[in-house]
């Protein structure tokens, strides 16, 4: 019906570029209580990132109008969290790499501030038959696996729970984990579905999805396609640390909102490291432990990698290798980390991979690294050995200079925005420890010791990893990642119009049959937009598909938009 056949609004045939470098500044405009309007801030944008989804304005709303107060707590008390994800092009089209593991990690990360599995736990044993309840954590593994699962069923990702009852009976049950944000000024769940339809959309309306040739073997980035998924506890049911509250006699979570925006990202770190490779700086201090929630992409966690990086890129160096509290070497800044061991005498070598027991954060890529590792890569005719360890820097900095049995061969780090890039050489500067404390106030039981600053240079050593040449591992690991995520014929990968799109229909608030014919209703429910086309093979058939969805996507946008908005002079 209405808006099948109208323009894309964009040239769907041209390849996509970036803006310059920062993007193109766009300045947001908003009305006070008395009608008056201001000239808010300037963000840089991709000129074609129109729009951003935003819960609190109730869907898709113009970049420029997706602001806040300054009293939201994350500014204040770092309650928020958020996802990086890539839209890239592939073989089977523009797509997201599993993108039901980043949506799980989501809602994962949003439960550090929302209690609600805790709760109802809890619950359970308001029963006074139960004698206690049991719950065995899953691994990332197991629990990204659940949520394609559970995104298939459209169903909530849940927790097992094991009820044991005084009598000598166990009962197996699951709780929810839950999404409850605030739409349009009402509380509402959110399923998964509902964001993955969301992410679609917007890769639609922010014109980043094009026709052209596709590649056959490799993942290609899209410039401007880097979604941010983010979420935040707001400010106005009262600006104090607890997310939580007692409201009537009745507790209940503060406000979670929760957007997403698209930025003009092409290569996460410098171009020229990715062929070179980097210089790491050991980083001057510690990871964070597990008093934080490090397991999950939470705000407040990164103050502690800004903090290394900012020093790191201030002495040059293109990015860090953070030790945990047991001194063991675990990430960079914003990326997880492997390393390759070589044994000199035999040429064994061991791919040293950090358990999340080292304080690092469960990524989707190295999920996905992890089981390229189990599945085994081959060097040399000889097969690399999967090692669930974080070396001890010591033992690092010995083999380094030569003193063990073993060589540091490449150090890799990897994730949705760096990709995969390798290190050159590591430099360990003990006094950095010193300059940190620079910013810092001295405790009142201490004496008044001067710090002694000497030129960094002075107080640094380096040291080469492989000669600083790139060991063969770093392509190898690249190369046997993009067949994984291509393999299963696209399985792994959701093109931008593989979407539920009754869940399309709750985001914009919009029947389907306002939008589109009947023809692609009828293909909807038949699900012809859930098959995978190989571009490479049927380019015609594959750019139909995303032509057909986008003229409906951007038909219910503009639906709801008008729904949802009106001209400044019919305000009151």
């Amino acid at each position: 019906m209405a808006g099948t056949e109208d323009d894309l609004g964009y040239d769907f045939d041209s390849e996509k570029r970036l803006d310059p470098p920062g993007g193109v500044p766009v300045r947001t405009r908003l009305v006070d209580r008395n009608g008056r309007v201001w000239d808010g801030p300037k963000f840089p944008m991709d000129t074609e990132a129109l729009y951003a989804y935003y819960s609190r304005m109730g869907g898709f709303v113009p970049v420029e109008v997706a602001v806040d107060t300054i009293f939201t707590n994350p500014i204040h008390y770092g309650a928020g969290g958020f996802e990086g994800v890539r839209l890239l092009r592939t073989a089977y089209g523009d797509g997201f790499v599993e993108l039901p593991h980043n949506i799980s990690r989501f809602i994962y990360s949003s439960l550090a501030f929302n209690l609600s599995l805790v709760r109802q736990t809890m619950g359970l044993l308001n029963d006074p038959e139960v004698e206690h309840v049991e719950h065995t954590p899953r691994t990332p593994l197991e629990f990204f696996a659940d949520s394609e699962r559970r995104l298939k069923g459209d169903e909530n990702i849940r927790m097992g729970v094991e009820i044991f009852y005084k009598d000598g009976r166990k009962v197996h049950t699951t709780v929810p984990f839950e999404l409850k944000v605030r739409f349009d000024g009402q509380e509402r769940k959110f399923s998964m579905r509902e964001m993955e339809a969301a992410m679609c959309s917007l890769a639609f309306l922010n014109h980043l999805v094009r026709g052209g040739e596709f590649p056959e073997l490799e993942l290609q980035l899209i410039p401007g396609g880097y979604f941010r998924p983010v979420f935040w506890v707001s400010g106005e049911e009262g600006l104090k640390v607890p997310t939580v509250l007692k409201k009537d006699g009745q507790l209940m979570d503060k406000p979670l909102y929760f957007g997403i925006g698209t930025l003009p990202w092409g290569r996460y770190l410098d171009e020229k490291g990715y062929a070179a490779g980097l210089d790491l700086l050991l980083a001057p201090l510690r990871r964070i432990d597990e008093s934080m929630p490090v397991r999950q992409k939470i705000s407040g966690n990164y103050v502690n990698s800004t903090r290394n990086i900012n020093m790191a890129a201030i002495l040059g160096f293109g990015e860090i290798l953070a030790l945990n509290h047991r001194d063991e070497v675990v990430e960079g800044s914003a990326e997880n980390i492997v390393i390759l061991m070589t044994e000199k005498s035999t040429g064994n070598m061991r791919a040293y991979f950090p358990p999340l027991s080292s304080n690092i954060l469960a990524g989707t890529t190295r999920n996905r690294v992890l089981k390229v590792l189990e599945e085994g890569i081959s060097l040399f005719d000889r097969r690399v050995e999967l090692v669930f360890e974080a070396p001890k820097w010591e033992f690092m900095k010995r083999s380094l200079k030569g003193h063990t049995g073993w060589e540091v061969s490449a150090v890799v780090l990897m994730g949705t925005g760096v990709g995969f890039i390798h290190g050159k050489s590591i430099t360990e500067n003990k006094s950095l420890a010193d300059w940190m404390e620079v910013n810092e106030l001295r405790s009142e039981n201490e004496h008044p010791n001067p710090l002694v600053l000497k030129r960094v240079k002075e107080t640094e050593v380096r040291y080469p990893v492989n000669r600083e040449e790139r060991h063969p591992f770093v392509d190898a690991l690249k190369k046997a990642y993009d067949r994984y995520v291509l393999g299963k014929d696209g399985s792994r990968i959701t093109p931008a119009y593989a979407m539920d799109y009754g869940a399309a229909e709750r985001i914009f608030g919009v029947p389907l049959e306002e939008a589109a014919s009947s023809e692609f209703i009828g293909k909807a429910r038949l699900g012809y937009f859930n098959e995978r086309v190989n571009g490479v093979k049927q380019p015609d058939e594959l750019v139909s598909r995303y032509k057909e969805a986008a003229r409906v996507i951007k038909r219910m946008n503009e639906i709801s938009l008008q729904r949802r908005s009106r001209p400044l002079a019919e305000r009151g």
